[in-house]
């Protein structure tokens, strides 16, 4: 007879004991309580949002005159949570995303949240560099709809590669810095970039 196999990660057995729909709930609670990036009745975009853990907290702290929005390649099982919109969208098309944005009202945002991850190979420089592609995008389009002053927090997995796409960032944000939430598993490495104070500067134009 096979035992049953208890699961001991505890931020599994929060998320599931709260309602979240995935652990990664509570790498964006300690980046905002570290950070304070996201406040009531703010507009904040999450990239990558399925399977939506992020948009769930986001939606709490922003309240009901807040709007969090969550754009994902593929379509996601709608929350309930009435400030929530959900886009199914490429992030790769840039421009149709921004014209989205301006032809439905949503004007320009005050934090954009990324927690997008390529599909691993279990080739650690191929998968940093796919990492690094995806949340350089993700800038890309933060760049675009961003308020002055916003923040943008983005996903990304360790390597050479994080320095240059930092380089390519900082002109943009008054500060920039990596945090590695207790949330994320030791055995992995992803971090997470926070870039605060977002500066217009050519890329928008």
């Amino acid at each position: 007879m096979t035992k049953k196999f208890k699961v001991k990660d505890p931020y599994f057995l929060e998320a599931k004991k709260k309602g979240y729909r995935a652990r990664s709930a509570f790498k964006l609670l300690e980046i905002q309580n570290k950070f304070k990036l996201i406040k009531e009745g703010q507009t904040i975009v999450d990239l990558g949002s399925a399977p939506g853990s992020f948009l769930q907290v986001i939606s709490e702290i922003v309240g009901p005159k807040g709007r969090a929005i969550g754009i994902d390649l593929q379509e996601m099982e709608p929350l309930d949570m009435a400030n929530v919109i959900l886009i199914q969208g490429d992030i790769f098309q840039t421009n149709a995303l921004v014209d989205f944005f301006q032809k439905n009202g949503f004007g320009n945002v005050d934090v954009v949240t990324s927690d997008l991850a390529p599909k691993t190979s279990g080739i650690k420089d191929l998968d940093q560099g796919r990492s690094v592609e995806l949340t350089e995008q993700a800038f890309l389009i933060s760049t675009k709809i961003l308020k002055e002053g916003g923040h943008f927090v983005g996903k990304v997995f360790q390597g050479e590669d994080l320095d240059i796409l930092m380089g390519k960032m900082k002109p943009f944000f008054k500060s920039i810095v990596c945090f590695k939430p207790k949330a994320c598993r030791q055995c992995s490495f992803e971090t997470y970039i926070v870039a605060k104070s977002f500066k217009p500067g050519k890329i928008r134009a």
